[in-house]
């Protein structure tokens, strides 16, 4: 009898404090980069909050790890890119970027725009790198 009282215990225990685990994971959600306001509605991005929070996630983590800027070395020929122009450097959204001058990712290599009055390029991660980041990512988050 005090064995089946213990385990009782013990399930009822373990059942509720699970359910508990469930119910605060059910309840968290994922935030809205403000960034992501220019490019798609609200109404859309809070949807997502509950009806597809990991793509959410991916759009956050997108719009600082899917590209980097780097200097443009002499030696290299800038005539073959693209040329896009960016405002300002230390400021921009890399989601209206890609709509604005139509920028199409690649899956296996990566792309390489002039920017406008500078000596630097854009350069977009391929699709494959990025995804190979975001998973590294969301290994360490876990």
């Amino acid at each position: 009898m005090k064995k089946f009282l213990f385990f009782s215990f013990l399930f009822s225990f373990s059942f509720s404090t699970f359910v508990k685990a469930q119910s605060e994971l059910s309840h968290t959600t994922t935030p809205i980069d403000s960034r992501l306001f220019e490019t798609y509605s609200g109404d859309y991005l809070e949807n997502l909050q509950t009806a597809n929070p990991f793509l959410l996630k991916r759009w956050n983590f997108y719009l600082d790890n899917s590209w980097y800027l780097t200097e443009l070395p002499a030696e290299k020929d800038s005539d073959s890119y693209a040329t896009i122009r960016i405002e300002d450097l230390n400021n921009f959204n890399i989601f209206s970027i890609e709509r604005k001058f139509e920028l199409k990712r690649d899956w296996e290599k990566r792309l390489v725009c002039n920017i406008e009055g500078s000596n630097h390029v854009l350069v977009l991660l391929s699709g494959k790198e990025f995804n190979e980041k975001l998973s590294r990512h969301l290994a360490k988050a876990q």
